[in-house]
């Protein structure tokens, strides 16, 4: 905030800065032809020719405290604050000091603050109180270095001392602490200072600035509501329900694998906030697919429960996440057909402003219900499974993950232990207003341990799977969606290798 506006508000005070200088009694000093055409330079906005001029007139005089502070200003003018620095620090302190270049020190410092420069900071801050200098300025300074510290109260405090002070600054104030309540998730408080600064005169470019925060803001509030609902429902054409294999020989009497789906979902999340750095979110999911060919042998219901209580660490989190899930297969009735229980501990990180990293390590339990024809088909397994998941949110509305995962599972029966590793990719672009593209694709190399009990070999899969999908806003929360998705299992063993496509087209409702 202090690059775009605490510039305009100094350059207000510059040419009283001017007159002060010139006025005080050390200005026969300021008289160095170098110096006056720096200044003039200065003036022009001329600051690369200026910088020069002016770095000449210091060598010619280095005890010129008026050289000292126009180089200053000059370097900050072009952002250089590493340069401004020493020369505003010679401001204020060689004689006779320039008062006005204490309000220029703390600012640079300010931009400097990862550098380590708060210290130095806060100690010209306290001199400036001191000494009652500019203190509407030097209160909002000190606000701003305070939300750096992430003591936002102490913050406000600033703001609102620097607001009573100078009304000037009332807009300004108003949109730092609305940020400070963003910092601590405050985000109704942050929505009412925003409203007021609007208020306070609709026209600048702060009030428009505050409008845009306002729309941001908003929306957060809503996605912070601690109960959300999600509904879909999509039709889709699958080409080969029953999996068939790509060897035709291998079932000769299956022509027609094809069938029109509905699938349906729901989904309820309930993410409490609370104060302090405990965390805690939940899931309730129910989904269906219903088969207009193989209803009997393919119709299914799945129920899952999931729950992951945490620790926030500011940039981090870990989380424990638990999940039930339990799933109905037709046959020709709807029965149990397996139950999943899964935990492991879950931690994120913030990378960048805008990169995340989870890192997943987990055990589950997989029970399925239909007891095995022969012992090596038996299913019950427990797995152990851990994944790396990368996030860049690289643009608004726009985001693209990387996905690498491995897993390890001991089925009871002998056929079906095996590890795997996968990779994954997903992409959310907008095109245009409202709609967006959705592309993702996974690898799956799945490799099993034992000679298989019928085919005497070992099994050998890769799974590929690739799908694009447009999705277009009909209003807000509710999206059109259309997929198209093909998969591809190559296997040695030929009874599972098959070709699969999915055409969708659908609709997502979130309230």
């Amino acid at each position: 905030m202090a690059q775009k506006y605490l510039p305009v508000q100094c350059l207000a005070a510059l040419w009283i800065v001017l007159l002060l200088v010139f006025s005080q009694p050390h200005s026969a000093r300021c008289e160095s032809p170098l110096l006056l055409e720096g200044i003039e330079l200065y003036k022009q906005e001329r600051y690369g020719d200026a910088a020069r001029k002016l770095e000449s007139a210091r060598r010619e005089d280095p005890r010129s405290s008026s050289a000292a502070f126009f180089l200053g200003l000059t370097y900050k003018q072009l952002m250089d604050y590493s340069k401004a620095l020493p020369h505003l620090r010679d401001a204020v302190t060689l004689e006779p000091r320039i008062k006005e270049a204490l309000v220029e020190l703390i600012e640079v410092l300010y931009h400097l603050y990862e550098g380590g420069r708060n210290e130095e900071a806060k100690k010209w801050v306290e001199v400036a109180e001191r000494e009652d200098i500019y203190p509407a300025k030097v209160a909002f300074l000190k606000g701003l270095l305070l939300i750096k510290e992430g003591r936002n109260v102490a913050a406000r405090e600033a703001f609102e001392r620097a607001k009573s002070l100078d009304e000037s600054l009332a807009q300004s104030a108003d949109v730092q602490i609305a940020l400070s309540h963003i910092n601590e998730n405050e985000f109704k408080k942050a929505r009412d200072r925003l409203k007021a600064t609007i208020q306070q005169d609709p026209t600048t470019d702060l009030a428009a600035f505050a409008r845009q925060y306002q729309d941001i803001v908003e929306r957060r509030i809503e996605m912070e509501r601690p109960l959300r609902v999600t509904f879909a429902a999509f039709g889709q054409y699958d080409t080969n329900v029953i999996l068939k294999p790509v060897e035709g020989s291998l079932a000769p009497d299956i022509t027609n694998e094809d069938s029109r789906v509905l699938t349906s979902a729901l989904r309820v999340d309930y993410l409490p906030t609370f104060e302090g750095p405990w965390l805690f979110n939940a899931q309730y999911a129910i989904s269906g697919n219903w088969h207009q060919r193989f209803s009997t042998s393919h119709d299914s219901i799945s129920n899952g429960i999931y729950m992951a209580p945490g620790y926030n660490f500011g940039k981090s989190a870990l989380n424990l996440a638990m999940r039930y899930n339990h799933a109905l297969v037709r046959n020709p009735s709807y029965k149990r057909y397996v139950d999943v229980l899964s935990v492991g501990p879950l931690y994120r990180t913030l990378l960048h402003e805008n990169q995340i990293l989870e890192v997943f390590a987990g055990y589950s339990d997989n029970r399925y219900e239909e007891p095995p024809l022969i012992p090596e088909e038996d299913r019950d397994s427990e797995r152990f499974n851990s994944y790396l998941n990368w996030v860049w949110l690289f643009k608004k509305d726009a985001f693209f993950n990387l996905k690498y995962e491995y897993s390890k599972e001991d089925a009871e029966g002998a056929n079906w232990v095996n590890s795997g590793h996968s990779f994954a990719f997903a992409l959310t672009l907008p095109l245009v207003e409202k709609l967006n593209l959705q592309l993702s694709g996974e690898v799956f190399l799945q490799d099993y341990r034992n000679v298989h009990s019928l085919f005497g070999e070992k099994r050998d899969d890769e799974f590929y799977a690739g799908t694009v999908g447009l999705s277009y806003a009909l209003i807000r929360d509710l999206n059109l969606i259309a997929q198209y998705t093909r998969s591809r299992v190559d296997s040695n063993l030929a009874i599972y290798d098959y070709k699969r496509n999915v055409y969708a087209l659908g609709f997502e409702y979130r309230f």
